[in-house]
C-alpha cells in the first residue's frame, strides 16, 4: 500500500471535514427517504470551495490539475459518507473520457463548464444488464456533412436526472466512437435502483446532435473502463472503512448478557477479520489509482482492485448487520444504506466474476 503524501492527506482531511459537517449520515438517511433534498447549488459551492468538480481537470481548462491518486483519496471520503453529490458520476467517471481524448478543441468548453461546477457529466456506456466490457455498441452515430447525430439507448447511468450532458459510446463506419450529447436532446427515464443514495436511469437518443470526442476509440474505451473500475473501487473502500468503524463502535457500547459484546471472541473475530480484509483491499485500490496517475497500464490492477473492493465492501456490510443484530435490519438504521450501495456498486463496470474471467482470458486460459 502506498504512503499518502502530505498534500494528499491534507486534501482528504479537508474533504472529510466538509462532508462530515454537510452530509452527516442522519441527513443522508433523510435524503434517501425523500424527506429532504440536496440544495441545487450544493455542487457548485463544493466546486468553488474545494475545487472538487474540476479536481483532475488540467489547469489549462480551469481545473485543479490533481492526480488520479488524489481523486481516489477523495472518492474514499465520498464512499465513507454516502454523500449524494455527483463526485463519482461527474468529477470522476464523467470527466475521464475528456482526459483520454486528444481533441482539445472539442473537449475545452465541456471541461471548463465541469471545472466551474456549472455543469455535470454522466458516462453512459452500458446498454443492458451485465454488459461488460461495453466495447461493442448498439447505439449508432451518423455523420451528415460536418455534423453528427446519435441514436440508441443507454442504461444504468449514474446521477442520470441531474446531468447536463452525457458521454456516450456509439458505433460508426470507422469503428467505436465517443460522443457528447446534451441532456436537452435525450429522453430520460428513472430506474428503481437498490441504492437509495444515488439516482440511476436510462437515456434514449433519437438522432440527437452530438459532439465527437474520439473516433476509432476502442483503445480509449478500454482505458475508460479500466479507470472507471479503479475509481469505483476507491469509493467502495471508503464505504467499507465506514462500515468497519460502525461495527467496532457498536461492539464497544452494546451490552448483552451483562458484558460488552465486543468482549466476546466471535465478535472480536468478525471485527478483526474485517479490518484485515479492508486494509488489503485498500492497498489494491490505492495501487491501481497510483498506477493510473503514473500513466501505467492498469488493466490487471484495475480488475484486482474491483474484485477486492467489491467483495470486501459486500462482506463488511453483511458482517456489520450481524454484529448489530436486530437493529441492523431496521429501516431507521443506516446499515442498509451501505448494504445497498455495496450491492449496486459491485455491478458497475464489471462484477467480480466478470473481472476474474477477464483476468483469466488475459493470462491465456
Amino acid at each position: 500500500m502506498s504512503v499518502m503524501s502530505e498534500e494528499r492527506e491534507a486534501l482528504k482531511s479537508a474533504v472529510a471535514d466538509y462532508l462530515d459537517s454537510t452530509f452527516p449520515i442522519d441527513r443522508v438517511h433523510r435524503i434517501a427517504n425523500g424527506k429532504e433534498s440536496v440544495p441545487a447549488d450544493e455542487w457548485s459551492k463544493a466546486a468553488a470551495g474545494l475545487g472538487l468538480a474540476g479536481l483532475v481537470i488540467p489547469e489549462e481548462f480551469g481545473g485543479q490539475g490533481a492526480s488520479l491518486g488524489e481523486l481516489g483519496a477523495v472518492l474514499q471520503e465520498f464512499g465513507r459518507t454516502l454523500a449524494p453529490l455527483p463526485m463519482l458520476s461527474s468529477a470522476a467517471l464523467g470527466t475521464v473520457p475528456f482526459l483520454v481524448s486528444t481533441d482539445n478543441a472539442a473537449k475545452k468548453p465541456f471541461l471548463e463548464a465541469l471545472a466551474a461546477g456549472t455543469a455535470t457529466a454522466a458516462l453512459a456506456l452500458s446498454e443492458g444488464a451485465n454488459q461488460w466490457p461495453a466495447l461493442t455498441s448498439g447505439t449508432k452515430a451518423t455523420k451528415s456533412g460536418d455534423s453528427w447525430t446519435v441514436s440508441g439507448k443507454k442504461t444504468f447511468v449514474l446521477d442520470n436526472g441531474g446531468a447536463t450532458f452525457y458521454v456516450v459510446s456509439a458505433s460508426t463506419e470507422q469503428g467505436a466512437g465517443l460522443f457528447v450529447v446534451n441532456a436537452s436532446d435525450v429522453q430520460r427515464e428513472a430506474l428503481m435502483a437498490i441504492d437509495l443514495t444515488r439516482d440511476q436511469g436510462s437515456i434514449t437518443m433519437n438522432n440527437a446532435p452530438a459532439t465527437p470526442l474520439a473516433l476509432n476509440a476502442d483503445a480509449q474505451l478500454k482505458q475508460i473502463e479500466d479507470l472507471a473500475a479503479t475509481l469505483i473501487a476507491s469509493e467502495q473502500i471508503g464505504g467499507a472503512d465506514a462500515i468497519l468503524k460502525m461495527m467496532v463502535e457498536y461492539a464497544k457500547m452494546r451490552v448483552q448478557f451483562g458484558r460488552i459484546i465486543g468482549s466476546f471472541q466471535a465478535i472480536k473475530h468478525m471485527c478483526a477479520n474485517t479490518l484485515v480484509e479492508v486494509e488489503q483491499a485498500r492497498g489494491a485500490a490505492e495501487d491501481a489509482a497510483d498506477k493510473a496517475a503514473e500513466g501505467e497500464d492498469i488493466t490487471l490492477a484495475a480488475s484486482l482492485a474491483k474484485i477486492a473492493c467489491s467483495e470486501v465492501f459486500n462482506d463488511a456490510t453483511l458482517t456489520n448487520i450481524r454484529v448489530h443484530g436486530g437493529i441492523g435490519f431496521t429501516w431507521e438504521h443506516p446499515a442498509h444504506l451501505y448494504f445497498r450501495r455495496a450491492r449496486s456498486s459491485a455491478a458497475l463496470f464489471g462484477t467480480p466474476d466478470q473481472h476474474r474471467e477477464a483476468l483469466l482470458v488475459g493470462l491465456g486460459y
